[in-house]
């Protein structure tokens, strides 16, 4: 819930202008379109994710939104690749360079790499020996449904 410490509400509410059912029709209704910007808005929940999902709502939404966009996007590049990659199989192209872009196809090859499980298991004291440890610094995860 987000309670307002204005006490200038014609009808003596002391709840947000955004919670009210009459903020279309109300002449003293804030102009402050985000209440999370409102120096005079209270956030009250029951907890702390609560209040910050009161106050953060308009950030959650513009991510998601620019998630969503990026999948949109990147799976588009992924189609548009395959298009590419096929065009210049046809052609026999190796490499193109332009203005606009640089492409070099890639052909299918075998990577080598080490089975970490496989060598945990077999070789426990070899891999703890080898194991590297490296700082990884906050960060959030962010995933769309």
């Amino acid at each position: 819930m987000i309670k307002c410490k204005n006490a200038g509400c014609p009808n003596g509410k002391d709840i947000c202008c955004h919670e009210c059912e009459e903020l279309k029709t109300c002449s003293s209704a804030c102009g402050e379109e985000d209440p999370a910007k409102c120096d005079d808005a209270i956030f009250e929940g029951s907890n702390e994710l609560e209040v910050f999902q009161s106050k953060a709502a308009a950030t959650i939404k513009a991510i998601a939104d620019i998630v969503t966009a990026k999948k949109d996007l990147e799976e588009k590049e992924k189609v548009m690749k395959e298009q590419l990659q096929k065009a210049m199989e046809q052609h026999g192209i190796k490499a193109f360079d332009n203005e606009v872009i640089k492409v070099t196809y890639m052909a299918e090859s075998v990577r080598n790499s080490v089975d970490s499980a496989k060598l945990k298991k077999k070789y426990p004291d070899i891999a703890a020996e080898c194991n590297k440890a490296s700082a990884v610094k906050a960060f959030v995860k962010i995933e769309v449904k």
